[in-house]
């Protein structure tokens, strides 16, 4: 064992801990994972450590056929056999075999016997619409960040921060920006705008989480006579009903929420998900912003996909249109902390520097990028997987 005295005294806290969590307490979950991680963490050697990461470089191109032959979704049916799978995906059953004891491995599917398996419930997570799309998604990411120790040892190893001219562009050999590249796929769009979707969170909805409702309305008279909140960039509403349903019995009157998108996202939102008391508007945050005057401003994970340069000319179109005293601006983004980033924090910000030339930011970067653009942080509340709500409004 590589542990020192101190790391095993920290391994006898976390077992005695443990002994004192309620398992069976949904919100006590997360510390009882986090006292096992740290006794995985200093327990096992480091060449174990070493090795499993060096072989996880297989891990996702397998997900991503087990997701195109939709395995997933088949075994939410009912436990399957290897040659039932491979008659049903018309696939080679050894490719199957090989493929199903890697998943199950991992822990995404459980094998019930030789060639037989199972859904567990990781794998009705994976099979649902928004991470089936999601792993349609990273395939493209995947691309990108294999393109980027070559890419950095090009560059001197710079660290990247122009949308239109970095590992995106290389991997891809355009000249285009991912966002114009990507929008004449319709297939990669869909699939974009239902991975949006997902529940980034965990436990209760953001808007549960952070009290929506009373930011918006407590210590304030609402002028009725303008939009009261303001998705901008809101893909296809996923957000903007969630803060709907968070105002209960005060739900706002049509035309009062409003959804920002580009034309190509506002023409193909799904009947099931348009809402005749939203607003829906045309429009590109990089152009001015037409609505003015309206309570609540909200950006969610839109300003982690561009490098500062463009963030500041998306934050002074809004800053234009608020009111002084009345509007308040909503970033909902990762606020990385000094120390113990989340995984999946750590994972979003890699994707963002081989897609965008973007990054996940911390509070001082957040305090500096919205200052510049004429604004003041007046709340900022973390999440513990690191995503918070920043509330800002017009600097004096």
């Amino acid at each position: 064992m590589a542990s020192t005295s101190n790391g095993l005294d920290e391994v006898t806290a976390a077992i005695a801990e443990l002994s004192t969590i309620d398992a069976s307490d949904p919100a006590s979950r997360n510390e009882i994972v986090e006292n096992c991680q740290l006794i995985l963490d200093t327990l096992q050697d480091p060449l174990t450590v070493v090795m499993e990461t060096l072989s996880s470089i297989v891990k996702f191109p397998c997900l991503a056929v087990i997701n195109r032959l939709e395995i997933f979704k088949r075994l939410t049916s009912g436990p399957l056999t290897a040659s039932e799978l491979a008659a049903q995906c018309n696939a080679d059953r050894w490719l199957i075999v090989r493929l199903m004891r890697a998943a199950t491995a991992w822990g995404l599917v459980k094998e019930l016997g030789p060639e037989t398996y199972q859904a567990t419930t990781v794998t009705y997570v994976f099979a649902a619409p928004p991470c089936a799309a999601g792993l349609r998604v990273g395939e493209k990411i995947h691309k990108i960040l294999d393109s980027l120790p070559a890419y950095l040892e090009e560059t001197d190893y710079r660290n990247p921060a122009s949308a239109s001219n970095g590992i995106f562009q290389y991997a891809f050999g355009t000249d285009q920006e991912s966002f114009d590249f990507f929008a004449a796929d319709k297939e990669y769009t869909k699939d974009f705008n239902t991975f949006m979707t997902v529940q980034r969170t965990r436990g209760q909805q953001w808007t549960e989480q952070f009290n929506v409702a009373s930011r918006i309305l407590d210590g304030v008279t609402i002028d009725r006579t303008v939009p009261l909140v303001v998705d901008v960039a809101g893909g296809v509403g996923q957000d903007l009903t969630l803060i709907k349903n968070a105002f209960q019995h005060a739900t706002p009157t049509a035309g009062q929420l409003v959804l920002q998108e580009l034309p190509h996202v506002i023409d193909n939102v799904p009947a099931e998900l348009h809402d005749p008391d939203f607003e829906y508007v045309k429009h590109n945050f990089l152009t001015p912003q037409p609505v003015k005057g309206a309570r609540i401003y909200a950006l969610k994970h839109i300003l982690h996909n561009w490098p500062d340069e463009r963030a500041l000319e998306i934050l002074r179109n809004l800053a234009a249109a608020l009111t002084p005293g009345y509007s308040k601006l909503w970033i909902l983004d990762s606020v990385v902390p000094d120390t113990g980033a989340d995984k999946k924090v750590v994972a979003l910000d890699i994707a963002m520097l081989g897609f965008h030339g973007a990054q996940e930011r911390n509070r001082e970067q957040w305090d500096t990028l919205l200052a510049a653009a004429g604004f003041k942080v007046v709340d900022l509340s973390v999440l513990s997987d690191g995503f918070g709500l920043i509330e800002a409004e017009l600097a004096a």
